[in-house]
């Protein structure tokens, strides 16, 4: 696995770690999470979150081979946020051995596609 990607990744993870602690302790959420939803910029940044987790999704998704397993990714990552999605990264870097396609496909990194956009190919059928 590609050293420069585990140290980003295991570091991203670690900041969030560290700012959802600092946050958690000296923060109160009930009474700023309204107060944010009142400021654009607070919208916005939440909006921020939700499309970069429907991403992360759509990615866990396709590269899970059970819709559980992938499903059970996404309700960790929304109740925990980005924590579990370097954790995912992590993952999927150790499982890829430094093979990008493996990385990016997951379960379907022995598929070959067509170039049409059509179904996989399966064994047998012509390129």
């Amino acid at each position: 696995m590609p050293a420069v990607a585990w140290i980003t990744v295991a570091s991203a993870g670690a900041l969030m770690a560290l700012a959802l602690t600092w946050a958690t302790v000296t923060g109160d959420l009930r009474a700023e999470g309204g107060a944010l939803l009142d400021m654009p910029w607070g919208v916005v940044t939440l909006v921020e979150v939700y499309v970069g987790l429907a991403l992360f999704a759509c990615w866990v998704f396709w590269r899970e081979a059970s819709g559980l397993r992938a499903g059970a990714w996404m309700i960790a990552a929304a109740l925990a946020g980005n924590i579990v999605s370097c954790v995912y990264v992590l993952l999927a870097l150790r499982a890829a051995r430094g093979d990008a396609r493996r990385f990016w496909l997951g379960a379907r990194a022995g598929e070959r596609t067509r170039h049409d956009g059509h179904e996989p190919l399966r064994d047998g059928q012509p390129t």
